[in-house]
């Protein structure tokens, strides 16, 4: 049983067209309102995470412990005044930060979330190639960032661009042969590997134990594609003003703010469910998405370390990292993977 067909089974008396696209519609609206609580929830994660860090008190005057400051901080950035550059290229200009904020909640509705009691499964799409749509959808957010870059018309924006397609051509490559090294694995084990609920019912033994190197390459690779410190070459504050995101203000800047914070909790579900089982765990026919939560929570505090407790790197060093280090040692992972799956059965 999924969310859909509880919602088609409220609506059944209108038919059976009726009753699906009502269904469909209802599913989607609520996989946005989660998407995008699950985000507020992150920025104050965040910033309350860093003030105890940095040893200070963090939001705490607009609500109780200052949960409604966010909420404050989106009615501001909807008040302020959107200023459009006067030689941008219009449409792509307006476009790119919708597809950020589209690739993400797209991506969102793909992973498998486990069983809640009565509704079932609250993931969207079921189908036999989830690994692939996950990652086209997640291939859309480059296309904005770049858009912006480019449209904007500012030699800070353009620069920020470039460099975020060389840290996505650097690093997609060594992640997607850590993928590749876990379908492989689990095709051993099941019919259809490209499918991100038989890869987690696959994981008898947690992929991130089998394959250490091809978890490390790939949490590498998502904090640059999350684009934050150490890895935030496409914005660089210091360097570049705000990179890609120079010239958007008011509401469109919120954007790409969110998809920042909203990457950062893509990958943590994505290798939690690649990697870590997933919602796998005691009673995890009812409250698997608990254990897929408690995961994904744990990897986003990791990645808040790293962000605060980082410096940036140097480009060059950001490149070398990519190429020289991270490709060969996702080649070395999927040779490792092969010999596990084909030489002893894992």
């Amino acid at each position: 049983m999924s969310l859909l067909t509880v919602f088609q089974s409220w609506f059944s008396p209108l038919g059976h067209f009726w009753s699906y696209a009502i269904a469909y519609f209802l599913e989607a609206v609520v996989g946005l309102i989660l998407a995008a609580l699950s985000l507020i929830i992150m920025i104050y994660l965040f910033r309350k995470y860093m003030a105890r860090l940095q040893r200070r008190i963090g939001p705490n005057r607009v609500g109780k412990y200052g949960l409604l400051q966010l909420i404050a901080d989106a009615m501001k950035l909807m008040g302020k005044e959107v200023i459009f550059p006067a030689r941008r290229d219009d449409l792509p200009y307006r476009v790119a930060p919708l597809l950020v904020i589209f690739g993400l909640f797209a991506a969102f509705f793909i992973i498998p979330y486990g069983n809640i009691p009565y509704f079932g499964s609250l993931t969207i799409s079921h189908s036999d190639v989830t690994v692939i749509l996950l990652f086209a959808f997640m291939a859309i957010m480059p296309i904005g960032e770049v858009l912006a870059g480019i449209s904007s018309k500012n030699k800070y924006s353009l620069t920020g661009a470039m460099r975020a397609v060389a840290k996505d051509i650097s690093f997609e490559v060594p992640m997607m042969l850590s993928i590749i090294a876990v379908v492989l694995m689990s095709s051993a084990r099941t019919a259809n590997a490209l499918n991100l609920q038989s890869i987690i019912t696959s994981q008898v033994i947690p992929y991130g134990i089998l394959e250490p190197l091809g978890i490390f390459v790939f949490f590498v690779a998502t904090v640059a594609r999350a684009s934050h410190t150490p890895f935030d070459l496409g914005e660089s504050e210091s360097e570049l003003v705000s990179g890609f995101s120079t010239e958007y203000t008011g509401l469109r800047f919120g954007l790409f703010y969110m998809g920042l914070f909203g990457s950062i909790f893509l990958g943590s579900l994505i290798l939690s469910v690649f990697y870590l089982g997933g919602y796998h765990g005691p009673f995890a026919g009812s409250i698997g998405w608990v254990w897929l939560m408690v995961r994904a929570f744990i990897l986003v505090l990791i990645f808040f370390t790293v962000w605060l407790a980082m410096p940036r790197i140097r480009i060059d060093k950001f490149m070398d990292l990519g190429w020289k280090y991270l490709l060969p040692i996702s080649f070395i992972n999927l040779v490792i993977s092969g010999v596990l799956t084909l030489g002893f059965g894992w």
